[in-house]
């Protein structure tokens, strides 16, 4: 049977149309290798993750020595917070083939003291052999943890930088328009939308109440996502979805990306009707049927851009902006794992969109203090009742004392860097993590206030 027709609707992140076509063949018989691992990724894809657990484990029956399976059910578990079982199945796939870095990477994510030195002639021994850059990348980060771990803080800043050198490569064309579209286009154009044709208001999400975790990486957003989604069990969190920043890009793209654009004579038009029907019809995708929605959340943190945009579909919108120590901020982006985002790969381009941030943010708690909150990290993480209780009373969500115990709850799935941490007590911030990487710093501080 042809299964083509599901693998385009994932493409297209269709991903209700991908699983009804794919239940469908499941009804009429078809028990497939193929179609098992399909369900699979489109049921993580919409956060079911025991879903994905169960259709993957029926791929893995038919074919045990699939690393492609073996690594994507162990992502599933890990995500799920199945530790064991996940490491059992990155060991496996590590067994089964040695060249493959992904097994290495789910090792380290579970807990970086499995990712040892015994592994390194494997690493690059797959590294000499030529391969995509996509696991060249991997493999350069991989090294530079290790390195870490060893405190070889030298060794650790080589290898971090080839990775985020190969990682810009392996995606140069996305990554060059990307940093465009951030830097310059929407940096200069975020206050001076034009918003084209009226709003319907008419849209089943009317009288919804979605909350947007906006901000930078590594600054407290999953733990607010989580922490948020423990106070209601009608609030579903929808991951970072990008939405509204495609949906927005869609309709601009042909006009930034040209030739002879001009930057400073663009004005950036949104047609928000058809903005509407876009973003109403792709939140449907995620989005329980048959059940009245007042709350989700949506952890796009580059929506910081689009709170206008966003306001001009959901009125009642709430943004909860997460920061930390800027410093911290800056070092904690660089040696993340963040491979789709242009922006990431040196700290000069890691400042400059750090720097647009904080000159937007300001501007939309200025322009919206009643929707837009700021929660620090280091706050939050000290005086976690307080700021809990803040960022409960802000979203219009009742206090519970058993919301401080969100990390216990059988169904947390996290799909963020931050997964093991958040299964664990909130511990208080630390201000000496980053403290021998500050000197990567020094350079930038007379450039950037905000440093100092």
């Amino acid at each position: 049977m042809d299964l083509d027709i599901g693998k385009k609707f994932i493409q297209e992140k269709k991903f209700d149309q991908a699983l009804s076509f794919f239940l469908n063949e499941l009804k009429k018989g078809n028990k497939s290798i193929r179609l098992y691992f399909f369900l699979g990724f489109v049921y993580f894809e919409l956060n079911q993750i025991q879903n994905s657990i169960n259709y993957y484990e029926l791929a893995f029956q038919i074919e045990p020595k699939s690393t492609d399976i073996i690594l994507n059910l162990a992502n599933s578990n890990y995500v799920l917070g199945n530790f064991s079982p996940a490491k059992s199945l990155y060991l496996k796939a590590i067994k089964l083939n040695k060249y493959n870095p992904r097994g290495y990477y789910g090792l380290y994510l579970i807990n970086p003291k499995h990712l040892t030195s015994k592994y390194i002639p494997d690493l690059i021994e797959t590294k000499n052999r030529n391969i995509s850059l996509n696991e060249n990348f991997l493999i350069e980060y991989l090294l530079s943890k290790i390195a870490k771990q060893k405190n070889d803080y030298e060794s650790e800043l080589k290898h971090l930088k080839e990775y985020q050198n190969d990682c810009f490569k392996s995606r140069n064309d996305h990554n060059l328009q990307g940093l465009f579209y951030y830097n310059k286009v929407i940096s200069k154009h975020f206050d001076k939308i034009k918003f084209e044709k009226t709003l319907s208001n008419v849209h089943e999400f009317k009288n919804v109440s979605p909350i947007f975790i906006i901000g930078l990486p590594r600054s407290g957003s999953t733990l607010v996502e989580s922490i948020i989604g423990a106070a209601e069990n009608d609030i579903f969190s929808l991951g970072e979805t990008s939405i509204f920043n495609t949906s927005i890009l869609n309709q601009i793209k042909n006009q930034i990306f040209q030739k002879n654009f001009e930057i400073e004579k663009y004005v950036l038009s949104i047609n928000v009707s058809e903005l509407e029907k876009n973003i109403i019809n792709r939140y449907q995708i995620y989005l329980p049927k048959n059940k009245k929605i007042f709350f989700f959340i949506d952890k796009s943190l580059e929506n910081f851009f689009n709170i206008d945009s966003i306001l001009s579909v959901f009125p009642n919108a709430k943004f909860i902006n997460t920061k930390r120590n800027y410093n911290d901020s800056a070092i904690a982006i660089y040696q993340a794992m963040l491979p789709d985002l242009p922006w990431t790969h040196s700290l000069m381009d890691i400042l400059n969109y750090m720097d647009n941030y904080i000159k937007i943010i300001s501007f939309f708690e200025k322009k919206y203090p009643n929707q837009v909150l700021t929660i620090d990290l280091e706050q939050l993480t000290n005086n976690q009742e307080f700021y809990t209780k803040k960022i409960l009373k802000f979203c219009n969500l009742s206090w519970s004392p058993e919301i401080l115990k969100f990390y216990k709850k059988k169904d947390l799935i996290v799909k963020t860097l931050s997964n093991t941490q958040l299964r664990d007590q909130i511990s208080p911030y630390n201000q000496n993590k980053y403290k021998v990487y500050k000197k990567l710093l020094e350079n930038f501080i007379n450039e950037y206030d905000w440093l100092k």
